[in-house]
């Protein structure tokens, strides 16, 4: 009989409860396909979103114009984070199919304090949100994932009523030689072999190009 012990047998009580089921996350997903785990959403509340359905751990509900990440459960105010990887595409929007497909932009980045990954979705208004970072990519000759953004929100208004998109503060630029190795691991896998995140994506997977990181 096999005596090795779950990371949870071996904890010393609850406090470290959730870290042994960290080094526990993988058992039963052995034959899973890494490419079929998808990066959980941040998602910006509007006046359309359900927010009832939306329950972080202390059981509260976002509020109109704040963020929600629906991998931790968790609402949040900004997002500190760099964006790896970042792709044009369409959709069509299921309660308007008549207006035919509309373009998007969607973005996978990992959080700045952990480096977990997730994904967003920039359409309509906040098509261009991430403009900056793309002007400041190309004109300081820096790979995005080597940027450090701050993304709050801005509110918009018209005859029709208010509405939220994210929109970059800030911006940084990391020189951690560890921390940019790490990212530009995490950005090159992205670029070579991403999946949807959403449906009704029209996807165009760029050519991996095998060159190492610039540092």
């Amino acid at each position: 009989m096999n005596s090795k012990k779950s990371a949870i047998e071996t904890s010393k009580g609850s406090s470290e409860i959730l870290k042994a089921l960290a080094k526990d996350q993988n058992i039963g997903m052995s034959r899973v396909d890494q490419k079929d785990i998808r990066p959980p959403m941040i998602l910006l509340m509007q006046k359309s979103s359900a927010l009832e359905d939306f329950i972080d751990k202390k059981g509260d509900s976002p509020k109109l114009g704040q963020f929600f990440h629906n991998g931790q459960m968790k609402i949040l105010e900004k997002i500190e984070c760099y964006i790896l990887y970042a792709e044009k595409g369409f959709y069509i929007n299921k309660r308007k199919a008549e207006e035919g497909k509309k373009p998007q932009y969607r973005a996978i980045g990992a959080m700045a304090d952990d480096l977990t990954l997730f994904a967003m979705l920039f359409r309509s208004s906040s098509l261009y949100a991430l403009g900056g970072l793309f002007t400041a990519t190309k004109s300081m000759q820096r790979p995005m994932y080597s940027i450090k953004v701050t993304i709050e929100t801005k509110m918009l208004e018209n005859k029709d009523g208010k509405w939220w998109i994210p929109a970059i503060r800030k911006i940084e630029l990391d020189n951690t030689p560890e921390k940019l190795m790490e990212l530009y691991e995490l950005a090159k896998g992205l670029d070579r072999q991403v999946e949807t995140v959403a449906e009704n994506d029209e996807k165009e997977t760029p050519e991996p190009k095998e060159e190492g990181p610039p540092f």
